[in-house]
């Protein structure tokens, strides 16, 4: 599953064989097909790896939120997906690129990757609904994709960036938390 992440990360589904990934993993085309099927199949399983524990813990911080609380509802949102990436130090790297690629991905895939998220998109778009009651429908449904984007801009970029401004330092998620809650509620407030 490593692989395939990898692959699907650097050339997306299209651009992803089978045969690749099987190559690269160095296992018998037979025990695939057997765990996963076929490639979508492999996909799926990908998504779902990362997106389970996720979406249950962005789900369980939410449940957690003193009512009306944006920056509670929005560290809800940030803290759990950057924690997982951050501990998983180098192989973090390549979850990051699986999910920015996972973002841009063309129909029908997209709406295969969107499933395993519609449900924790709608409890945050509920908790902005009781938070800024005088937000339209269409501001809490932006104020989602904003908050979505700038997540997946800092995972897919941050280490472009800090060579790009000869920041050595590694980025901490608490420290990035905090900077998209700063960020995410000037725009919000």
């Amino acid at each position: 599953m490593d692989v395939a992440e990898r692959h699907f990360g650097l050339y997306g589904f299209a651009g992803a064989s089978l045969r690749g990934i099987i190559k690269d993993a160095r296992v018998n085309i037979a025990a695939v097909a057997y765990h996963f099927g076929t490639k979508e199949e492999l996909f799926d399983a990908v998504v779902e790896r990362f997106a389970l524990p996720v979406v249950s813990a962005q789900l369980q911080q939410l449940e957690q939120v003193t009512k009306g609380n944006l920056a509670e509802i929005l560290e809800a949102f940030y803290a759990p997906p950057l924690k997982l990436i951050k501990a998983k130090a180098k192989s973090g790297q390549t979850l990051a690129l699986f999910l920015g690629r996972m973002q841009i991905e063309p129909e029908p895939i997209f709406s295969k990757v969107d499933k395993n998220f519609a449900g924790c998109r709608t409890s945050f778009v509920n908790a902005f609904r009781e938070c800024l009651p005088n937000a339209s429908e269409a501001d809490l449904q932006w104020y989602f994709e904003f908050m979505l984007s700038l997540i997946v801009s800092f995972l897919t970029r941050q280490e472009h960036i800090r060579k790009r401004y000869a920041d050595p330092m590694d980025w901490s998620a608490d420290e990035a938390t905090q900077r998209m809650i700063s960020f995410c509620m000037n725009g919000m407030g």
